[in-house]
């Protein structure tokens, strides 16, 4: 008797879930998140401002396989070829456009004050995106990705009290 009057309990609790379902975007409760990512590999012989290799052109695709099961809310990227052309597959999988950013003066904190409460794919530099971080967590940990780096991201979540917690990761997107 004690058995099935659990059973009961527990299907009674079951039944009153009041939790989002499945598919059904979650309130993330005032984090804002964001994935700082540097754009995908460069041409090196077209001058400042390159298009992609057929090779970054793949680790652009490769993130829309990253993010299939994340919810993304805004997608955005500095005004650079190689920049937009990385984002802008991710972009299109979600049916978004990507914002631009100047990537010349805009701050980490102008950043969460726009998006607040929200998930953001940034899309930026090896010398930038480390910077956003480290403004972010007030403070200076992060150094700017090598050169040869399109491996590594940060990921960063900042509570709406304004405490954050950063981490760079490091994915192989690339087929062998």
């Amino acid at each position: 008797m004690k058995k099935l009057l659990l059973l009961l309990t527990f299907l009674s609790l079951l039944s009153c879930n009041t939790g989002p379902k499945q598919g059904e975007p979650v309130d993330n409760q005032g984090i804002t998140t964001f994935y700082f990512i540097r754009h995908a590999e460069k041409r090196t012989d077209q001058g400042s401002d390159p298009e992609l290799t057929e090779e970054g052109k793949k680790r652009a695709d490769a993130w829309v396989n990253y993010f299939f099961l994340k919810n993304v809310d805004n997608i955005i990227s500095s005004d650079y070829k190689r920049t937009k052309a990385t984002a802008a597959p991710l972009a299109a999988a979600h049916d978004m456009d990507v914002e631009i950013y100047d990537v010349r003066t805009v701050k980490a904190l102008d950043l969460l004050e726009k998006y607040r409460g929200k998930t953001v794919a940034l899309f930026g530099h090896s010398n930038t995106i480390n910077e956003y971080t480290n403004q972010l967590q007030n403070d200076s940990i992060y150094n700017p990705l090598d050169d040869n780096d399109y491996d590594s991201y940060f990921y960063v979540r900042v509570s709406e009290s304004g405490k954050s917690s950063g981490v760079k990761e490091s994915m192989d997107f690339m087929e062998e």
